[in-house]
């Protein structure tokens, strides 16, 4: 792709902070912002994310709580971003986010800057290698200790082709470097069948090994978690799936080894619509004596260009659903998200809650060549650190079944925010944290058919 920039379009949003609540874990897994890829010259619109602020409903008015500027270079890449909070009616310095990159447009070095007495200073930094394929090999962070940058851990990456192998995790003790935990990956056909992690403890101990069995469509069909207790290998849980023709998820169901027996823990249904869009999710829970019983339930509604445009969340309440809460989203003639509300439901009506407003500002725009085959692409979450939501986009050179997983930095699977067959295009999703996070680095990966790419999030709660 051959960018022509001949003109700045820049975006200014204002964001009223979201309660954080566990069954948005997985908001928006197929919101969808797609484009048609052509041979010839297209002109698209770019918007570039200037300022952030939040704000909390507090006695019938909107409070400031904090605000994030954003800086860009000359090629829109945002190298800066700063934290200011609310304070005393005014806006007082933070933190800063600087970032660094390599001539491919890897990060290489980020640094956290700290407002103290007037002055910023250093906190932490970060440093990053890669091989030829672009994959991160080695991840050190520092820390400042008043005077220079000293070692804190790393993480190490080895990987067969783009198929990670192993992460190993190490801490700095005193002048080299100790090794902590680690995980070790197998494959077959590029599908990854088992996950190894293990303790340093005078040598290397087993603690869990993962299992995934795949269908023909390269589905996962069975994860089976064993744990390592007295030399042995003990069956803990197992998550069995069901696809639709469309290798769409339909059911998961959930059980414990238990007694010697596999026993009922959770079942999970989907169903969609004839784009793929996830329109309804139950879930239910196993009794022994009367089965299965209804727990949750979400029904989302798009618009006629797949659009997200409501979520409703129900709880069921003896023999109905109950309303417990929605989202909606509203948009201008051209298609851009003006609104984003979170309501609920209380004595019998929808109560406004908090909303996030858009306003754009169009001051020029970008001439863009495609070729008609371009290559599987991960982008950096934007904004990037984030609170309480970030845009992951992602681009399909055909169609396919996609997932993005989000991982923790020891390399534990948190959740799936993005499980569908998405077509040849452009695509992205709103990712909105649980609310058990702790602040922290994340990861987020893409994996379509053979490819894989991995990408840090940083949570600033």
């Amino acid at each position: 792709m051959k960018l022509r920039f001949t003109v700045l379009v820049i975006y200014f949003g204002l964001i009223q902070i979201f309660p954080q609540q566990n069954e948005y874990e997985k908001f928006f897994n197929n919101k969808l912002n797609t484009r048609t890829i052509i041979t010839e010259k297209t002109t698209e619109d770019v918007y570039l994310l200037t300022e952030s602020i939040e704000q909390e409903w507090i006695s019938s008015a909107w409070q400031n709580v904090s605000r994030y500027t954003y800086y860009y270079d000359s090629s829109n890449t945002n190298y800066l971003t700063t934290t200011e909070v609310w304070d005393n009616n005014q806006w007082i310095n933070e933190t800063q986010y600087w970032l660094t990159f390599n001539n491919n447009g890897k990060v290489i070095e980020e640094v956290y800057k700290t407002w103290v007495d007037g002055g910023w200073v250093n906190s932490e930094k970060y440093l990053y290698e890669y091989d030829e394929n672009e994959n991160t090999t080695i991840e050190t962070s520092q820390y400042w200790n008043s005077s220079e940058w000293t070692n804190s851990n790393r993480t190490v990456n080895t990987y067969t082709g783009n198929n990670i192998t192993e992460k190993l995790y190490q801490q700095w003790n005193v002048s080299d470097w100790s090794n902590v935990e680690r995980f070790q990956y197998n494959y077959v056909n590029n599908n990854l069948t088992e996950k190894l992690f293990q303790q340093y403890i005078m040598g290397w101990n087993n603690v869990e090994l993962v299992q995934n069995s795949y269908d023909s469509q390269n589905n996962i069909i069975e994860t089976l978690y064993n744990r390592w207790d007295n030399n042995n290998w003990f069956l803990e849980s197992k998550f069995t799936n069901q696809y639709s023709n469309g290798n769409l998820t339909i059911v998961t169901l959930q059980e414990g080894w238990i007694d010697t027996v596999w026993t009922n823990l959770s079942l999970q249904t989907m169903n969609y619509n004839s784009s793929n869009l996830l329109i309804e999710y139950i879930s239910q829970y196993w009794h022994s004596i009367n089965g299965w019983i209804n727990q949750q339930r979400w029904v989302r509604t798009y618009t006629p260009d797949n659009k997200f445009l409501e979520w409703v969340t129900q709880f069921w309440q003896t023999t109905q659903w109950e309303n417990y809460s929605r989202l909606i989203s509203t948009y201008d003639a051209n298609g851009n998200e003006t609104v984003f509300a979170w309501e609920m439901w209380e004595n019998s009506v929808w109560q406004n809650n908090a909303q996030i407003l858009y306003n754009y500002t169009q001051v020029s725009s970008v001439e863009e060549e495609f070729i008609s085959n371009p290559d599987y692409s991960l982008s950096q979450n934007y904004p990037n650190p984030f609170n309480p939501s970030t845009k992951i986009s992602w681009q399909s050179p055909v169609g396919s079944h996609q997932t993005i997983k989000v991982f923790d930095v020891l390399g534990r699977e948190l959740e799936t925010i993005v499980d569908g067959y998405y077509n040849t295009g452009s695509h992205s999703t709103l990712y909105i944290v649980n609310s058990s996070l702790t602040s922290g680095v994340y990861f987020y990966q893409l994996k379509a058919g053979d490819y894989f790419q991995t990408k840090k999030m940083i949570y600033l709660k």
